[in-house]
């Protein structure tokens, strides 16, 4: 097949399978930026919004998930507390993984969450704590469910000294009631339980730990005193006998004994998690609402998100004009029309980077069209020697 023919069916083969042009970076399906669908195995990755810099980072998500236990959580909690949270924190992440809400940075990149908290607060630059990493492995093959399903578990920061339960309401966790529950006595699954509900289960729960057994202190044995025996008087020294004095031997050398090396210090155990302080306050946006946020839709609008405003809330679906729409079945174009279709509208001047593809699109399909017709009729359109394309001029380019 001659190079121009294959050139015209990759073409085709694009325009028809809606391959992205270069430049963007589309989801790999409509409801998920990664493509990963599972919800009985963790994602390997997630994909996190750094807001200080606009960048969309690729995050090993067990990774993830104990820095952000330890923003959420604080370290020296009980250890069902922290095991609770390790939970939250991993099934809100798990659900956003699968379902995308359309979110994208500046330059088109999509992402699952953002690093603050209008999801969770995280941050590669603090430490991970030991207790929180040890938190995550406990519970990793540990789920709560919905109904059988992967739904988010949001979670607040609630009061200092707040009683375990105390605002449960079915949907929402409190940082402060988990440590409450876990100095209760209570299991991570059974906070879960106590905050998620109706509906909800926890699989694969871990056991939790034994406590650590005290020694019985055995009694320190009396000694049974000895008797002192009198002292033997010692004879008085009598006078040495006159005769040659018997040669003094020479002492016998010892020898030096060699430098002991000093001992190779132990390395230094990692800083201790601190005691005080508050919990990260989970999601922001969910402070004094009475029900959880709406699901996000199976095919979200695209919404592009700058450093510009990384404090806000996320802005409303940009609406695409007419002219911005890819072409419709109606648009479609005849052997012997030697002009693009434009039916939809002029171009228009857009300074939407995510939406920019769009512009191009409908002219590139028009072409790889009429390339492709011979290959299909059977016959060679002279036309095609030098393809006539009326490309409408676009304002300010």
């Amino acid at each position: 097949m001659p190079r121009r023919a294959v050139a015209a069916s990759l073409l085709v083969a694009g325009a028809l399978l809606g391959i992205g042009w270069p430049g963007s970076i589309a989801p790999a399906t409509a409801s998920s930026c990664s493509g990963w669908t599972s919800e009985s195995t963790p994602p390997p990755t997630i994909r996190v919004f750094r807001a200080a810099t606009g960048a969309v980072e690729t995050v090993d998500f067990k990774v993830y998930a104990k820095n952000v236990l330890s923003r959420e959580w604080i370290g020296s909690w009980t250890t069902e507390s922290l095991r609770s949270g390790a939970v939250a924190v991993k099934m809100y992440a798990w659900y956003h993984v699968l379902h995308w809400r359309g979110l994208t940075n500046a330059q088109g990149a999509c992402f699952d969450v953002y690093d603050d908290t209008r999801d969770q607060v995280y941050n590669p630059a603090q430490s991970t704590w030991a207790s929180a990493a040890a938190a995550v492995d406990a519970t990793w093959a540990t789920r709560a469910l919905k109904n059988g399903a992967i739904y988010p578990t949001y979670y607040n920061a609630g009061s200092s000294g707040e009683a375990c339960g105390a605002n449960a309401n079915g949907w929402r966790m409190y940082q402060w009631g988990t440590q409450a529950c876990g100095l209760g006595g209570l299991t991570a699954a059974q906070i879960l339980l106590t905050y998620y509900y109706p509906g909800w289960t926890v699989t694969d729960a871990p056991a939790s730990p034994a406590p650590t057994p005290v020694p019985t202190p055995v009694p320190t044995p009396v000694p049974t005193p000895v008797p002192t025996p009198a002292p033997t008087p010692t004879p008085p020294p009598s006078a040495p006998p006159t005769g040659t004095p018997a040669p003094t031997a020479a002492p016998t050398p010892r020898p030096t004994p060699a430098p002991t090396p000093a001992p190779t210090p132990p390395p230094s155990p990692p800083p201790p998690p601190p005691s005080g302080g508050s919990p990260g306050g989970g999601q922001s946006g969910i402070v004094g609402q009475t029900t959880p946020p709406p699901p996000p839709p199976a095919k979200p609008e695209v919404v592009a998100i700058s450093t510009d405003d990384s404090n806000a809330p996320a802005r409303a679906p940009i609406a695409r004009e007419p002219w911005l729409r890819r072409p419709a079945a109606s648009d479609r174009v005849f052997a012997g029309d030697q002009r693009v279709s434009t039916a939809a509208g002029p171009l228009a001047t857009t300074t939407d980077a995510p939406e920019a593809r769009y512009l191009a699109a409908p002219v590139i399909r028009e072409l790889a069209v009429r390339l492709a017709i011979p290959l299909f009729v059977g016959a060679a359109d002279p036309a095609l020697t030098t393809p006539t394309v009326d490309v409408p001029t676009v304002a300010g380019r």
